[in-house]
């Protein structure tokens, strides 16, 4: 077994023998069990085992649709309503959207002022555009800023790459700026990406890539989010974002995680393969038994199993 600790989180990987094995004792301290690129043959032997197999990153998707009309019509009543009032505090205070394409250096670091403060409240917040600054300049002909603008001040602003190979618009990063009801000025700057999107003859829009584990880097909130904004996740490595093999892990204690935290994961009962069209299903993961697993509920998994672990 290989023990690696990041961002506070401690994670035990071993092989699918070591896994299984019923004489090796439990080793202390350890958040995570993991096995990398688990064999279909023991997928069920390690679901009983207690690890769930899953991606290892997922990148959300939604059809552009032929309007918005069209795109707002598959979304709850509630959403449509959250929808409706970000873009009506956007009219209310004055802000303009503006399309940056292609990306230019002063819109990219202009748009890294808003977003290096907020990853820095997180608590585990990495700062992958200001990592990815250079690179991200170099392909600046992929790359679009869709900026909300209320007088001289930029109050929020996506960056978003052209994916002209699967035909998607992807919202890379995202920032608003502190007190400006961030939710709403999110959902408007998401419209106009959309909006976007359908100008440039692209067929869908992708919220990004997040680790398919939520309550670490990322928090449930998130997943409950993009999912009540209809997109749907697919494993990266499918999406050609990410190359990661799947993983199998067990979640053995809470300690640097949130409670609840999410897991999602492949359906693989009487599967021999997995491939993009394999059901998913949540594993809720908590150490309160009345943890109420309704907000994690969305259209595309085929199930939610509650999955008690060590309390925080």
């Amino acid at each position: 077994m290989e023990i690696t600790t990041a961002l506070g989180l401690t994670v035990g990987v071993l092989t699918a023998d070591e896994a299984l094995d019923p004489d090796r004792p439990p080793h202390p301290g350890l958040d995570l069990a993991r096995v990398l690129d688990p064999p279909p043959a023991a997928w069920p032997d390690l679901r009983r085992a207690g690890f769930s197999v899953h991606p290892a990153w997922i990148t959300w998707t939604s059809p552009t649709g032929e309007s918005e009309d069209a795109y707002l019509g598959r979304l709850s009543g509630k959403e449509r309503r959250s929808v409706g009032a970000g873009q009506r505090f956007a009219d209310d205070q004055g802000i303009v959207f503006k399309v940056v394409t292609p990306l230019d250096a002063p819109s990219f670091d202009a748009f890294l002022a808003l977003y290096e403060p907020q990853i820095a409240a997180m608590t585990h917040g990495v700062p992958y555009a200001a990592m990815e600054r250079a690179d991200i300049l170099d392909q600046r002909a992929d790359y679009v800023a869709v900026q909300a603008i209320a007088g001289d001040d930029l109050v929020g602003s996506c960056v978003c790459r052209i994916r002209r190979d699967v035909s998607t618009m992807v919202i890379r990063f995202s920032a608003t700026a502190p007190g400006n009801r961030q939710q709403r000025l999110v959902r408007a700057l998401y419209m106009r990406v959309f909006d976007t999107a359908r100008e440039m003859g692209l067929r869908e829009v992708s919220l990004g890539s997040d680790p398919a584990l939520y309550g670490h880097m990322t928090r449930p909130g998130l997943f409950a989010f993009k999912s009540a904004l209809r997109f749907t996740p697919v494993p990266s490595r499918f999406f050609g974002s990410m190359d990661d093999p799947d993983e199998a892990t067990r979640v053995l204690r809470l300690d640097a995680l949130t409670d609840p935290s999410l897991l999602l994961t492949y359906d693989v009962r009487g599967a021999d393969r997995i491939g993009i069209d394999t059901p998913l299903r949540l594993d809720l993961l908590t150490g309160d038994a009345d943890t109420d697993p309704a907000p994690y509920r969305a259209p595309f998994l085929q199930g939610t199993d509650v999955v008690h672990v060590g309390a925080r």
